[in-house]
């Protein structure tokens, strides 16, 4: 996993910042030598060494055996309690769904439920099963979990903690959850907005990552989006950067912009059926209008049905340029059931796009699509623990949020 540091200060928070970087090197490939390591983070040897000295001495890392040596006759060091587990959350309107994995951010186990209840207590209700199950198969014992990242589908207020603009689940706005679950749990927990969850995951695992600019803009049954700026999540001072339903609120003149949503062009598509017509007439869509079905009957052709998706990729495509405009990213990252649908409706895309910006942008689909929110939970916990347990072995952190 990608760490981020403060800049160090002075010669300790130096050699701070040394023994991050060898500790998060041994987080991500142990064992390793001295050579090894110096190479990897770019360090001399006797600085790396230097930093083991330290880290052994914390508890942080640990000699590989009594006199175990790479092929080369070289010592080996791995980072101590890789496997100890963290829970990520993803918390939607449909599923649940819960990954743990270790310290070193290997997956140990995975399970997903329906969303249920959607209340606060519903949440709380089925993440208490899930850590219950995914522990179970992993054979960890649920005190043992050192962190729990979940993403919601929400603001979360960075001063307060609190949860705002939550939608889909009641009593979830104006709850601190982070704080609530943690004394419930006695384990740290950290909330993150989902959105913002799945881009760090498309960083780290999926298609942006060599990319340290980038936009994600989730459109399903909302639209939401997430900021990377060099290479860390914009949230804004509220948290709410990336909140794009607020474009399409009926203000006195109107929306800013058109909804992409699927319940708006679901009504889309139910207007011009109503209004009729040669194209209403030869298509198999009959209503009441429903999204998965027009897109599946675009791409066996259905031309009324082309005329919905090809529209939806132009309100697609204002967002985009929305976002163009103000941060200027060269990629944009699409998720969700209607984004990750828009290969369909491509060339209307683009040729909006070219329409609104004049240079090239990137439109790509996820490459983790549903499971990006949970994965970067994970992350979210990973990065956590680990912070933790830096600063109760050294006294202080360098770690600084993705």
């Amino acid at each position: 996993m990608e760490h981020s540091t403060a800049r160090p200060t002075g010669l300790k928070d130096m050699r701070r910042s040394n023994e991050l970087l060898v500790l998060e090197e041994l987080y991500r490939a142990s064992p390793s030598t001295r050579t090894a390591l110096a190479k990897a983070i770019g360090l001399t040897k006797p600085t790396v060494s230097a930093a083991l000295t330290s880290l052994i001495d914390a508890g942080l890392v640990e000699p590989v055996a009594s006199g175990a040596v790479s092929k080369y006759g070289a010592e080996l060091f791995q980072a101590s309690g890789r496997t100890l587990p963290v829970l990520g959350l993803d918390v939607g309107t449909r599923f649940i769904r819960a990954q743990l994995a270790g310290l070193d951010d290997q997956l140990l186990a995975e399970a997903q439920e329906p969303a249920g209840d959607l209340t606060l207590a519903g949440i709380i209700v089925t993440i208490l099963r899930l850590r219950t199950e995914v522990c179970r198969q992993a054979g960890v014992e649920i005190g043992d979990i050192r962190a729990i990242g979940i993403g919601i589908p929400g603001v979360v207020h960075p001063q307060t903690g609190r949860i705002e603009l939550a939608g889909g689940f009641e009593g979830l706005n104006g709850s601190a959850l982070a704080d609530d679950l943690s004394e419930l749990l006695g384990t740290a927990v950290f909330v993150e907005n989902d959105v913002n969850a799945a881009a760090l995951a498309e960083r780290q695992y999926g298609a942006c990552k060599d990319i340290d600019d980038f936009a994600m803009i989730s459109v399903g049954a909302g639209v939401g989006a997430a900021l990377v700026l060099g290479g860390r999540v914009h949230r804004g001072g509220r948290g709410s950067a990336g909140e794009l339903d607020l474009l399409f609120r009926q203000y006195a003149r109107g929306p800013i912009l058109d909804d992409p949503s699927s319940q708006a062009m679901a009504a889309y598509a139910e207007e011009l059926l109503g209004a009729g017509g040669p194209l209403v007439e030869a298509s198999a869509i009959t209503g009441p209008a429903d999204l998965p079905t027009i897109f599946a009957a675009a791409a066996e052709g259905d031309a009324f049905a082309q005329v919905v998706v090809d529209e939806t990729a132009a309100r697609v495509a204002a967002l985009c340029a929305s976002l163009v405009a103000v941060v200027d990213v060269e990629t944009i990252v699409l998720v969700g059931g209607v984004g990750t649908a828009m290969e369909a409706g491509r060339p209307a895309l683009e040729s909006r796009l070219e329409d609104l910006v004049p240079w090239r942008i990137s439109v790509i689909p996820s490459l983790l699509g549903r499971v990006g929110t949970v994965q970067g939970a994970r992350s979210i916990a990973v990065n956590g623990a680990r912070k933790q347990i830096f600063a109760h072995k050294l006294g202080k952190t360098l770690y600084t949020n993705p």
